[in-house]
Protein backbone atom coordinates (compact mmCIF):
# COMPACT_ATOMS: atom_id res chain seq x y z
CA UNK A 1 0.00 0.00 0.00
CA UNK A 2 1.32 3.27 -1.16
CA UNK A 3 1.53 6.04 1.63
CA UNK A 4 -0.33 9.07 0.20
CA UNK A 5 0.99 12.89 0.98
CA UNK A 6 -1.26 15.88 0.95
CA UNK A 7 0.20 18.60 -1.13
CA UNK A 8 0.23 22.08 0.26
CA UNK A 9 -2.81 23.04 -1.39
CA UNK A 10 -4.45 19.89 0.07
CA UNK A 11 -3.54 20.49 3.30
CA UNK A 12 -5.19 23.90 3.46
CA UNK A 13 -1.63 25.71 4.72
CA UNK A 14 -1.37 27.39 1.63
CA UNK A 15 -4.39 29.18 2.03
CA UNK A 16 -3.59 29.76 5.66
CA UNK A 17 -0.63 31.24 5.06
CA UNK A 18 -1.95 33.45 2.03
CA UNK A 19 -4.83 34.45 4.38
CA UNK A 20 -1.90 36.17 6.79
CA UNK A 21 -0.13 37.70 3.56
CA UNK A 22 -3.56 39.43 2.95
CA UNK A 23 -4.56 40.63 6.16
CA UNK A 24 -0.65 41.99 6.81
CA UNK A 25 -0.37 44.03 3.47
CA UNK A 26 -3.93 45.47 4.24
CA UNK A 27 -2.81 46.51 7.68
CA UNK A 28 0.19 47.64 6.74
CA UNK A 29 -2.11 50.07 4.08
CA UNK A 30 -4.11 51.32 6.73
CA UNK A 31 -1.29 51.91 8.88
CA UNK A 32 -0.02 54.05 6.39
CA UNK A 33 -3.29 55.84 5.39
CA UNK A 34 -3.97 57.03 8.21
CA UNK A 35 -0.20 58.52 9.39
CA UNK A 36 -0.80 60.10 5.79
CA UNK A 37 -4.29 61.54 7.28
CA UNK A 38 -2.34 62.63 10.62
CA UNK A 39 0.35 64.48 8.15
CA UNK A 40 -1.93 66.08 6.20
CA UNK A 41 -4.05 67.35 8.90
CA UNK A 42 -0.99 68.40 10.95
CA UNK A 43 0.33 70.71 7.99
CA UNK A 44 -2.83 71.95 6.98
CA UNK A 45 -3.43 73.15 10.49
CA UNK A 46 0.52 74.60 11.00
CA UNK A 47 0.17 76.59 7.72
CA UNK A 48 -3.34 77.57 7.85
CA UNK A 49 -2.49 81.12 9.87
CA UNK A 50 0.11 81.63 7.64
CA UNK A 51 -1.89 81.23 4.31
CA UNK A 52 -4.33 83.70 5.46
CA UNK A 53 -1.73 86.02 6.08
CA UNK A 54 -0.50 85.44 2.97
CA UNK A 55 -3.08 85.31 0.80
CA UNK A 56 -3.96 88.41 -1.69
CA UNK A 57 -7.10 89.97 -1.37
CA UNK A 58 -8.64 92.04 -3.95
CA UNK A 59 -9.50 95.48 -2.78
CA UNK A 60 -13.45 96.03 -4.32
CA UNK A 61 -14.44 92.05 -2.31
CA UNK A 62 -13.12 92.85 1.15
CA UNK A 63 -14.01 95.68 3.84
CA UNK A 64 -10.91 96.64 4.57
CA UNK A 65 -8.20 96.22 2.34
CA UNK A 66 -5.32 94.32 3.51
CA UNK A 67 -1.25 95.06 3.38
CA UNK A 68 -0.45 93.65 -0.21
CA UNK A 69 -3.50 94.08 -1.74
CA UNK A 70 -3.99 94.90 -5.55
CA UNK A 71 -6.66 96.33 -6.94
CA UNK A 72 -8.93 94.69 -9.48
CA UNK A 73 -8.72 95.10 -13.35
CA UNK A 74 -11.36 95.91 -15.15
Amino acid sequence: MTKSTLTLTQSGLLAVLLEHQRRGVIELARRRAGREHLRAAFWSTLTRPFRAIKTRTLVDDSPKPLAGTFRRQT
